[in-house]
This record gives structure tokens, C-alpha cells and sequence, in this order.
């Protein structure tokens, strides 16, 4: 579209020029033929202007004729020359919602059965809890992938307390990363969410917090006005815009596939979320989830 407006305009400068000299080719010729033949009144023509505005609007006329000729026929045939490729990408991502919900079921088993055996064995429990965790990271790597390719599916919503979910979360995290401190600030406040889409947005974003987080330095969760705020002091980033971007990392030697931000920016569509990142180099990130 924009290279035929181009050429449109090329061609309407193109001829205007040309049918001026023309024009005024004519006019002087008209002049010199008056002076030859010694008529009166030579000077009408030698000052004469030529008057271009009804060529102008014929040329344009005919530019938005083509224009208007131009448009659908071009979108009749990209529907056509596209319509395999949609297809094909149709195909792919039910392919793959299929794969990630059938995933679900044996990880539920595995997860079912070592939490049964847990509560029996006694020499063997720290195998079955890693068993137990590593079937949990499964789990949660479904749920992502889910998000991801049925992000405009129809999710069950429940009345939560933003500060009851945060404690937990904070609490495993502090039990899984001793070193890094945690500051909690977070007010009770009612949010209709999906409990699991909500669970796994903060503990991505704190799962990032951690990682780039200088440890001597603790990361920050609070509430301000009804926003949800989580802080770090860490490398920070030089591009946050593209953080929700699939498989974009500034930081290859940091453990990641490029895809958790990308699922949590699904489901906080699916939530009616909002989200601000803010950061800045050797200072640090700012994430603002405005419910």
C-alpha cells in the first residue's frame, strides 16, 4: 500500500512537471507565432500562466480510481495467498494445547502417589520429595505452556486474599533460596482471579527477581494503592520493554528459556491485569501488577 502511494505520488509529480513545460512550450510558441504575424495584444501571451488545476485533478482522479480498485483486490488475493499458512498455524497450536493437556494426567498420578507414599516412607522420603518437586516443576510448566497456547480460554475465577497468597509464595521461596531476603509488605485485599494463573504470575516474577538480584539486597513485596509491587535491586535491564516477548533474554548465562514472562503476560490477559515494568541498569527492576 504505501509503496503504490509512492509511485502514485512519483508519477502525479512526474507528469505535473512535464505537462508544465508543455504548457508553457506552447504558450511561448503562441507568442512567437503573434509577433511573426504582427498581431495585437502579443503580450497576453507571452505573460500567459498556464492553468494545470483541471489536469491535476484529472490525474488526480484517476490515482484514487486505481487506489480505490487497488485495495480490495489486494486483500482478496492476501486472504487467499495466507489462508494455508493460518491453517497450518491453526493446526500447530491445537496440536499443541492437545500435547499440554494430556500432559496433565500423568503428572497428576505421579504427583497423586508420591504425596501417598511421602506420608509413609520414612528411609526414602527425600527421594520422593524430589520426585514430588521435579513432578511439581512439570506441573508448573504445563500450566505455562497451557497459557500459552490457549490464552483465550475460559478460566474458573475465585475471590482471593492477595496477602495470604503472597505469604505462601514468599514462604516456599525463602525455604528454596536461604540466602536471598525477602521483605513483605502486602495489605489484605480481595482479587477475583484464577488461583493457579495468579500463583504461578508472582512466583515468575519473583523466580526473576531472585535471579537477578545481587543477594545482599532484598527483594520487595507490597501493596500500593491496590497495586502489587515486587522490587529487586539487581543487574537490571536495558531493554524491559521486551521482556514479555517470546524467547527474548538479555542474559544467556542465567538459566531460562525465554518463555516465562511471555506465559505470565497471557494469563494476565486472561486475568484483566495490568502490568508496568520499569528498570534500569546496575539499579534495579520494578514490577507493578494493577488489578
Amino acid at each position: 500500500m504505501l509503496m503504490f502511494l509512492l509511485l502514485g505520488t512519483l508519477y502525479f509529480l512526474q507528469e505535473s512537471r512535464r505537462l508544465t513545460k508543455e504548457l508553457e512550450l506552447t504558450t511561448q510558441m503562441n507568442y512567437i507565432e503573434c509577433m511573426s504575424l504582427q498581431m495585437d495584444d502579443c503580450n497576453e501571451y507571452k505573460d500567459a500562466k498556464p492553468d494545470l488545476t483541471p489536469i491535476y485533478k484529472q490525474i488526480a482522479y484517476a490515482l484514487a480510481l486505481v487506489l480505490v480498485l487497488f485495495i480490495p483486490i489486494s486483500l482478496f488475493l492476501s486472504f487467499f495467498a495466507l489462508k494455508p499458512v493460518r491453517q497450518a498455524s491453526t493446526m500447530i497450536d491445537n496440536f499443541i494445547a492437545n500435547i499440554v493437556h494430556d500432559i496433565n494426567t500423568p503428572i497428576s498420578v505421579i504427583m497423586l502417589n508420591t504425596k501417598s507414599l511421602l506420608k509413609r516412607a520414612k528411609e526414602e522420603s527425600k527421594k520422593l520429595t524430589r520426585i514430588l518437586s521435579s513432578a511439581k516443576q512439570l506441573s508448573d510448566m504445563q500450566h505455562d505452556l497451557l497459557a500459552l497456547a490457549d490464552e483465550k480460554s475460559e478460566i474458573a475465577k475465585e475471590r482471593l486474599d492477595l496477602k495470604e497468597v503472597c505469604e505462601e509464595i514468599v514462604e516456599g521461596f525463602r525455604l528454596q533460596y536461604t540466602s536471598q531476603a525477602f521483605e513483605v509488605s502486602v495489605e489484605h485485599q480481595m482479587v477475583t482471579v484464577n488461583p493457579v494463573d495468579i500463583r504461578r504470575i508472582i512466583q515468575n516474577l519473583l523466580s526473576n527477581a531472585v535471579k537477578y538480584n545481587r543477594d545482599e539486597n532484598p527483594i520487595k513485596i507490597y501493596t500500593k494503592n491496590q497495586n502489587l509491587i515486587i522490587e529487586d535491586q539487581g543487574k537490571g535491564m536495558t531493554h524491559p520493554e521486551k521482556v514479555f516477548e517470546k524467547n527474548y533474554r538479555e542474559d544467556y548465562t542465567i538459566q531460562g528459556n525465554g518463555l516465562g514472562l511471555a506465559s505470565v503476560l497471557a494469563m494476565l490477559k486472561r486475568n484483566n491485569i495490568d502490568i508496568d515494568v520499569t528498570s534500569k541498569l546496575n539499579i534495579g527492576t520494578k514490577v507493578v501488577l494493577k488489578f
